[in-house]
């Protein structure tokens, strides 16, 4: 083993909180080290939020870089590890509901061709979005299988429409059909329970 291999291997045997005070100094390899020390459990944690690993891979570069780039402002209260789940937890939250409200709008657009005139910039609006956001789990269940299916994997695990073809066996026009008949339908049921 010749002196620079013997050099890096002990990179590894620093403390976080060494890692990162040899970072600071201008040590760049320490930012390497952190990201492969921590590289598997944020995307462990990435992975249950999304459960799609082409996400969760791009969502844990995403919180590594981020929390790297921003180490200077760790202020050692708490260790580091604590410090970047909580940075990864803040993320994977913030991206769940980035792609719910993805989700809701598409339902909002449907209700909205069968309403129309409907104001949804209204602060009573946003609360009743609100409501029907956490019943979001028992509207689905009033769909068939095949259209529950079809929106949950379109909206909530991100499926392409070619993603969508492969899955249902059908062409692409047949995919959207689906999709417009199954948001109309849960717009629809929306709209009953909502009545009732």
């Amino acid at each position: 083993m010749n002196l620079k291999s013997m050099k890096d291997l002990m990179y590894y045997g620093l403390t976080d909180e060494q890692l990162i005070a040899e970072f600071l100094n201008g040590d760049g390899k320490c930012s390497g080290i952190l990201y492969i020390r921590y590289y598997t459990k944020v995307y462990s944690m990435c992975i249950s939020f999304t459960r799609n690993h082409d996400d969760a891979f791009d969502m844990t570069q995403e919180i590594l870089l981020k929390a790297i780039g921003s180490v200077s402002s760790f202020g050692g209260k708490s260790k580091f590890s604590t410090w970047l789940y909580s940075i990864a937890n803040n993320y994977c939250i913030s991206q769940s509901v980035k792609k719910s409200k993805t989700f809701y709008e598409d339902i909002k657009n449907a209700q909205y061709i069968l309403e129309e005139g409907i104001d949804y910039e209204d602060i009573e609006e946003r609360v009743r979005w609100e409501v029907l956001e956490s019943n979001l789990d028992s509207f689905l269940t009033l769909l068939p299988e095949g259209e529950r299916k079809m929106l949950v994997l379109k909206y909530l695990e991100n499926y392409s429409v070619k993603d969508l073809q492969n899955e249902f066996n059908l062409s692409a026009s047949a995919v959207k059909m689906r999709l417009m008949r199954a948001r109309l339908k849960m717009s629809k049921i929306i709209g009953l329970q909502e009545a009732a």
